[in-house]
């Protein structure tokens, strides 16, 4: 048996004329990504360059091989979201978190420059926000830069984030990155693509103190110059711009500040064993979280979409059983949070349930954070014994101070079955900073009631703990099946609740993981972004 038999397929996450991705393990270890590039497209000597480099923003290689069509390379798996996916679901950042991340693409990119490598699509699709801060991923389009050559060969990169360069009208070089980066950081500072939808709705938003602080906004119009030689040389200007110090104008006819050293060699042994075939750089926060968590980016997207249309589906156990596991914040882990603009609403409950309307919102809670949209967490119980309910609807409604309507949003989810209680944490709003909150159910129509007694799938949670010490903090553990129930065969939806000294709910999020078998375990992470201060905190697990 060959080594590209010997890794197992745990599933594909993309596939194109570019090749396939795959996520994989090898004996029980990993998960890894593997990327199966076509031969003639491949760039193996960008690869090979990563295997001896050590920044820990860019991808680990594990180890590369041949087969006879395609060249194959299996990196490490890093948890998390992109940043565009982060930035849908939460808003725009505020401007401090904004520099970190892209301190942290600047070193990245730094790395790169200094082995002779242009990324050439640094974009929200292609940065991961993890629990240690950003990664930059996807180097399918890097190059060595070229001595002497006027233009790139082919004119490739992401609408909106790639270099007037990269058209075709020079050749790309550590500028080129730099405008990316730039073009990433009004993207968090604004939250609207450039481009996208409207071509002036970016260049509004960023040209508004409101929004963006003028110095901020300098250092993007800075990154981002249609002249090369009028933005930061480097991505380690860059940088320095970011913490505050003052980068002198460049010199119009200043080179690009990328080394072009030896090209470097593939890799030796191609049947080496990932434990063999890479440097190590010691264990990532991804390595800690071992298990099937690389579809959390890709579900994280899918969640969002569903979310957003109302068709997102939840389930939880059966006869309203609690299956959360609760457990008090450290004080340690609290002396460690930054602390967000926020303010949180007590727990809202709808009226009792009736005959013409089992459903009842047992509980609710929400917080602001620093970008004004809320994170909210709410119970949702059929009180029916015999009733299964479709597409029930809650309606969030937030209010200023005045009364004035700050959003409105409806939250319709699948079904409910007999006797469950759907616990659903996730982010609302529309960047306007609500004084207070509102969650209300309507009463089904004939046609959403179905007479069924079957019950749901139940779920467990354990080995609970808060990773803290990163960009922002964690929720892990394990779920596993401990009745089968009824079941869809769906994802996991795990739904952090986070509660103060009085314990109402302050704060809620929900994170995706692979439908665990009957005896099997799957990890799983919730990230805690901007959280205000809290007591407790529980974890929920259902299906949707």
């Amino acid at each position: 048996m060959g080594i590209d038999d010997a890794y197992h397929i745990e599933r594909v996450l993309a596939s194109g004329a570019g090749g396939r991705t795959e996520l994989v393990t090898l004996d029980g270890s990993g998960p890894f990504v593997r990327k199966r590039i076509p031969s003639k497209l491949a760039r193996r000597v960008v690869w090979a360059m990563l295997v001896d480099c050590d920044c820990p923003r860019l991808p680990r290689v594990e180890a590369t091989y041949e087969l006879p069509d395609e060249f194959v390379v299996v990196c490490d798996y890093v948890p998390g979201e992109t940043v565009e996916q982060f930035v849908s679901s939460r808003g725009r950042l505020a401007e401090k978190d904004a520099r970190q991340l892209t301190l942290q693409l600047c070193e990245a990119a730094a790395a790169l420059h200094a082995r002779g490598v242009v990324h050439r699509d640094i974009s929200p699709t292609n940065v991961i926000v993890a629990a240690d801060g950003a990664h930059l991923i996807d180097l399918g389009i890097a190059r060595f830069r070229a001595e002497g050559a006027t233009h790139d060969t082919t004119q490739l990169g992401t609408p909106g984030f790639a270099a007037p360069e990269q058209h075709g009208f020079a050749q790309t070089d550590a500028r080129s990155d730099v405008y990316s980066i730039g073009r990433v950081l009004g993207y968090l500072l604004t939250g609207v693509l450039p481009g996208v939808p409207d071509v002036d709705e970016y260049e509004r938003a960023l040209s508004d103190e409101k929004v963006v602080a003028p110095d901020a906004c300098a250092i993007v119009r800075r990154a981002t110059a249609m002249e090369p030689s009028a933005r930061y040389q480097s991505a380690e200007e860059l940088a320095r711009a970011l913490e505050g110090e003052d980068v002198p104008d460049a010199a119009p006819a200043a080179a690009a500040s990328v080394e072009t050293p030896p090209v470097p060699s593939a890799p030796g042994n191609p049947l080496a064993s990932p434990a063999t075939s890479a440097k190590r750089r010691g264990p990532s926060f991804a390595q800690v979280i071992v298990g099937l968590m690389a579809v959390i980016s890709l579900l994280a997207a899918i969640t969002l979409t569903l979310y957003n249309s109302g068709l997102l589906q939840l389930g939880t156990d059966s006869n309203g059983a609690d299956n959360s596991s609760s457990q008090t914040a450290e004080p340690t882990q609290q002396d460690q949070r930054t602390e967000p603009d926020s303010s949180s609403g007590t727990p809202v409950f709808a009226p009792t349930s009736t005959d013409e309307n089992p459903l009842e919102i047992v509980e609710s809670g929400w917080s602001v954070g620093s970008g004004g949209y809320i994170n909210y967490a709410i119970a949702l119980r059929n009180n029916s014994p015999d009733q299964l309910i479709t597409f029930p609807t809650v309606a969030i409604v937030g209010r200023l101070a005045d009364g004035t309507v700050a959003f409105t949003q409806d939250q319709i989810f699948s079904e409910i079955r007999p006797g469950e209680t759907i616990w659903f944490g996730m982010s609302a709003g529309n960047g306007t900073a609500p004084d207070d909150v509102e969650f209300s159910i309507s009463a089904p129509e004939d046609y959403n009631i179905t007479r069924s007694t079957e019950t749901a799938a139940q779920y467990e949670v354990s080995n609970v703990s808060v990773i803290s010490g990163g960009y922002f903090d964690a929720i892990t553990g394990v779920v596993s099946l401990a009745s089968p129930g009824a079941s869809s065969g769906g994802d996991i939806a795990v739904t952090a609740v986070l509660r103060d000294s009085d314990g109402a709910i302050v704060y809620g999020f929900l994170s995706l993981v692979d439908r665990p078998d009957e005896g099997e375990s799957i990890p799983f992470e919730v990230s805690l972004i901007g959280t205000p201060e809290y007591a407790s905190y529980e974890v929920y697990a259902t299906e949707c």
